[in-house]
């Protein structure tokens, strides 16, 4: 079962806080209850994901809930990205980035990602030496 208001939820897994237990493994503060925590496991498998959470949302067959969200935002940012959801593929195509698929139980229930870099370009010295001489 897909989200229907899924940039919302984008919006709301932002503002989550997430802590790596290990390789696969991320506890994520819940939306409801801020002293509460679920359990998102991930795994990847060439450009799909397959991702877990304790919430009610994903224990009644939801995807994309805004845990899972956080967790995988906090993967990308560990590695200079920056994600975002769409429900459609053609949607994320459109995007021009490298695209991701969130599979639900179904594989017609999925979720797609794009990827994109989230750093700043890094400007070469040696071109920034020979724009600007230094005046001796």
């Amino acid at each position: 079962m897909k989200p229907k208001n899924i940039k919302d939820l984008q919006t709301q897994s932002r503002k989550l806080r997430v802590r790596r237990v290990d390789r696969d493994t991320l506890v994520v503060e819940s939306t409801s209850n801020q002293l509460a925590h679920h359990v998102v496991t991930i795994s990847f498998q060439d450009d799909q994901i397959h991702a877990r959470c304790t919430c009610p949302w994903a224990i009644h067959r939801g995807i994309a809930c805004s845990h899972v969200m956080a967790a995988l935002e906090y993967l990308a940012r560990q590695k200079g990205r920056k994600l975002s959801f769409w429900l459609t593929e053609q949607d994320a195509q459109r995007q021009r980035q490298r695209v991701l698929y969130l599979r639900g139980e179904r594989p017609e229930e999925g979720v797609w990602i794009t990827s994109r870099n989230d750093r700043p370009p890094q400007r070469d010295p040696r071109r920034a030496t020979a724009q600007h001489p230094q005046i001796h």
